[in-house]
């Protein structure tokens, strides 16, 4: 593996802290001389699907981890809520979120529920965080350009998956705690976009999460600014033990009951939409028949046969909507929780490339040091026992050893400049071995809880994937043909 000239320079700033509210942000020599400075969080205004204004939810799909928790919420009151109806105000949705055990609410749009599940995910990559309904789809806004926002069934579908969203929130001990979570449900705050412009929201760094402690992103840590970010197309060749024994095998199921769920959803997609043509044609086959019925002196005959094929109409009607609650939602929320699972593991992967990446260029500048230390003490051999695991560093080493020793005298100034390289690396290093034990014990609990995490919700998604089976194998359109057939014999 090599390396440029710019992977080994520290002296670039990559201040995790940057643009935060910090006091590392402006790097760890300013904290003495700008203490009580401020930086401004940039708010990036998004137009979005429900007509919501500006809004905070351009954020990284991605993550880091927990706050600390100080909250008064009790248990019980957490786990009584759940969103009982929708009010549209000023040609916006607004979900109302009740507290039936305290009998309080709180309004919250759609992008306010993204932008809690992104801040989630930022705050929280450990843990799973299950997924919220989709924006509208652009062939929706084309079919009803001018109340696509409005429709019902939308709405209702969004109710539905917004409430297993909260179910699995307050589902988990951690999350249903949490400070970010308890701010959402308060029902004294209105204006959610008025806490994201506050801590702990403010405190997070603007940089990448690779350069972010993951048990605390909000805690400063001034050694993850030497910490480099590896170049992303090293995932391509990257192997290690752990992720080939352990996560490779479960990214490789997850992938394919991704690809399954996708396939599922389509077909079960193409059903709906036949069934809605049907629907569509016993409609008008029965208004035909009452009109025909009226021309022919109320015939009794055709007014039953019309009859008969309204209430085929209706029982279709409830045939679709089951589909779409017992086989489509659940299929939805299969297939993007496994996406989810997916960056986790991926995020994951890309820490232990950052560690691995981190170790061999510390082990490089050790390779250096002792080069330098051996010109200036050409007497005294460099120990090396055994070879590096690195290809690089394995080259340098090779390349040192074939050099001739050198015994020419050196001048004064040679030896200075010699000298103060040997110290300036020497005092590199003393920084970054901190770091890469820092950075090591990241990886571990991320290793830890991404594995443990993601097993637990796979175990969800297989109970889900068994509950959509067992409804498909059920009583549903045995229940449709039942009903059909007593319309018929009647």
């Amino acid at each position: 593996m090599e390396y440029s000239d710019d992977d080994m320079d520290f002296s670039v700033d990559n201040n995790p802290f940057a643009g935060s509210n910090h006091c590392f942000s402006s790097g760890i020599r300013s904290i003495d001389e700008n203490n009580g400075s401020e930086s401004e969080r940039d708010n990036d205004s998004e137009s979005d699907d429900d007509n919501d204004g500006n809004d905070n939810d351009d954020i990284d799909n991605t993550n880091i981890t927990a706050i600390e928790e100080d909250t008064t919420t009790t248990a019980t009151e957490i786990t009584n809520i759940s969103i009982t109806t929708f009010e549209i105000i000023k040609d916006t949705v607004y979900y109302k979120i009740q507290n039936t055990n305290n009998n309080t609410h709180v309004l919250r749009r759609y992008n306010d529920f993204k932008s809690l599940r992104n801040y989630l995910c930022k705050f929280y990559p450990y843990l799973f965080i299950p997924p919220i309904p989709e924006k509208h789809s652009i062939s929706r806004f084309f079919k009803n350009p001018f109340h696509y926002k409005n429709d019902i069934s939308i709405i209702e579908l969004r109710i539905r998956l917004l409430n297993y969203f909260i179910k699995r929130i307050i589902n988990n001990k951690k999350l249903s705690i949490s400070d970010i979570w308890c701010k959402f449900i308060d029902p004294y705050i209105d204006n959610w976009l008025s806490v994201l412009n506050s801590p702990p929201f403010t405190n997070l760094s603007t940089n990448s999460l690779l350069l972010i402690q993951t048990q605390n992103p909000t805690k400063p840590s001034p050694y993850f600014s030497f910490i480099p970010i590896p170049p992303l197309n090293l995932l391509k060749k990257f192997q290690n033990e752990l992720n080939d024994e352990v996560f490779k095998n479960l990214e490789n199921i997850l992938k394919i009951i991704h690809k399954i769920s996708i396939n599922l959803e389509s077909k079960i997609k193409d059903i709906i939409h036949c069934l809605n043509g049907l629907r569509g044609n016993m409609v008008e086959l029965g208004g035909f028949l009452n009109i025909f019925s009226i021309l022919e002196n109320q015939n009794i005959n055709i007014e039953n046969f019309g009859n008969k094929i309204d209430l085929n109409f209706l029982n279709i009607e409830v045939l679709i909507n089951n589909l779409i609650i017992l086989f489509k939602e659940p299929l939805i929320i299969i297939k993007n929780s496994i996406s989810y699972m997916l960056q986790m593991l991926h995020f994951r992967k890309l820490k232990e490339l950052q560690l691995i990446y981190f170790k061999n260029i510390i082990l490089q500048k050790q390779v250096k040091l002792k080069s330098l230390i051996k010109k200036l003490n050409p007497i005294d051999p460099i120990p090396i026992n055994k070879k590096s695991s690195s290809p690089s560093i394995n080259l340098a080493i090779s390349n040192m050893n074939n050099q001739s020793t050198i015994s020419i005298s050196r001048s004064p100034e040679a030896k200075k400049l010699l000298i103060n390289e040997i110290k300036l690396l020497n005092n590199e290093l003393n920084n970054l071995l901190p770091c890469f034990k820092l950075l090591n014990n990241d990886v571990k609990f991320l290793s830890i809880n991404v594995e443990r995490s993601v097993n637990n919700e796979f175990t969800e998604i297989l109970n889900l994937f068994s509950n959509v089976m067992n409804n498909w194998a059920g009583t549903e359109y045995g229940d449709y043909l039942k009903k059909c057939t007593e319309v018929w014999s009647k």
